[in-house]
């Protein structure tokens, strides 16, 4: 049978998949390929973690060396995965096989994370490798229309870096904000723009931007990322809070993110840490927004006897002002507090803190340590626990990352959701 024509996968022995424009319903998101579960399931799994041989991805998921095979010949006729050069068992008998990886320079996306004053982006190859350089823009007003203008001016920025490098025209960018966002379009609220009616920032884009967009929350974004790419791949279970101007929380199993309708509305915002701790604007006291920015800010005004901005408390700390390197302890400790409350009831492999002011907490690790035991029975198996640098790039790539997702899982053939899951790796 001609391989062109021949119908989608429907199991794990696998009959061909069909490109995935053909009988695609209106409205869909674009994908790389219609097929079966099992076939999205080895390119995920070709994407996290090429590259790897078709034995080893046999083994993790676990199907048939021959169900494998044939899935990746499909993969390789649609242009998604490639065999590399160098085999995987060179110097062993019988014919040699070379590892699978993602063909990263076949497609091209977009990144790019708003914030309430500014809008940063970067394009990225199929692997979310960055491709040029990383753009920011300031917003002159923070209403749709202007942030519209704003995300246009930067994703061309990216288009033409991406053109520059040879790459095809981007297929997806991906926009992150601080809110909630409803099918990656519609944003229902957005504090830190000012936003609190809906607004359907793919459609106002739409009419001047030549790249499709999707809408999502930033710190389901940063998770989805670390999932696919950095700290949390081959996790079975993987916790993340950030800090900053705000407190996030999410959570991811089997590879993808549980999602929630409540994301991007403070899941962890206020839970009790601390009950000789500050009282927050709801008139809760020691709850977690003693973690953010602005109260670490007034926290510091009140040690010192004089208004301080965050900025000023974050030099005093460099300098190493004995009050500011207490507050500092202090803070950390509560978050470390705040990771034991999460891993109890999580029950994560791992737990992962980012943010803006994430930074700050490497210099307080052991005082996060101290907050950790002190909440935990003495003989629980100790909690891995991972700090991230701030790096707003990598806010941006984040966004990239959820639509590269997107784009790799796309519709099964039968047009139902995915349901997929990747495998834990295996040494």
């Amino acid at each position: 049978m001609d391989r062109k024509t021949s119908g989608a996968p429907e199991g794990p022995e696998g009959r061909r998949a069909d490109p995935a424009e053909a009988g695609t319903p209106v409205g869909t998101p674009p994908a790389w390929f219609r097929g079966s579960p099992y076939t999205h399931r080895v390119a995920a799994d070709v994407m996290r973690y090429g590259p790897i041989s078709r034995i080893e991805l046999a083994r993790q998921l676990h199907l048939t060396q021959g169900a494998v095979s044939r899935m990746v010949s499909d993969l390789i006729h649609l242009g998604v995965v490639c065999e590399t050069k160098v085999p995987s068992d060179a110097g062993k008998k019988g014919r040699p096989q070379r590892p699978l990886a993602i063909r990263r320079r076949s497609r091209s996306f977009v990144g790019v994370n708003l914030r309430g004053d500014a809008a940063m982006a970067t394009g990225l190859n199929a692997t979310c490798q960055p491709v040029g350089r990383a753009h920011e823009a300031d917003l002159k007003n923070r209403t749709p229309a202007c942030v519209a203008e704003t995300l246009n001016r930067v994703i061309r920025a990216c288009r033409e870096d991406i053109r520059t490098a040879g790459l095809p025209e981007p297929v997806l960018a991906g926009v992150s904000l601080g809110g909630k966002v409803i099918d990656g379009r519609l944003v229902t609220y957005a504090p830190f723009l000012g936003w609190e009616e809906e607004v359907d920032l793919p459609a106002l884009l739409a009419p001047v931007c030549p790249v499709p967009c999707r809408v999502f929350n930033d710190l389901e974004a940063l998770a989805t990322y670390e999932v696919w790419f950095g700290s949390g791949v081959g996790l079975d279970r993987f916790a993340m809070i950030t800090v900053g101007a705000g407190v996030g929380y999410s959570l991811a199993e089997k590879g993808m993110t549980v999602p929630s309708p409540d994301q991007g509305l403070g899941l962890i915002g206020h839970l009790p840490l601390d009950p000789l701790g500050p009282v927050c604007h709801l008139g809760h006291r020691g709850c977690s927004q003693c973690l953010t920015s602005g109260s670490l800010a007034e926290q510091y005004s009140q040690i010192i006897g004089a208004t301080a901005p965050f900025d000023r408390f974050v030099a005093d700390v460099e300098a190493r002002i004995p009050q500011a390197l207490s507050l500092l302890n202090l803070t950390a400790f509560r978050l470390g507090v705040l990771v034991s409350v999460v891993a109890d009831l999580a029950l994560p492999d791992k737990v992962v803190v980012g943010g803006e002011t994430s930074y700050l907490m490497k210099m307080g690790i052991e005082a996060m340590r101290q907050g950790i035991s002190s909440h935990r029975h003495s003989q629980m198996t100790p909690i891995p626990v991972e700090v991230l640098n701030d790096d707003w790039e990598h806010w941006a790539r984040a966004a990239g990352a959820h639509v590269i997702a997107d784009y790799l899982l796309g519709t099964p053939a039968d047009g139902s959701p995915s349901s997929l899951t990747a495998s834990k790796r295996t040494a």
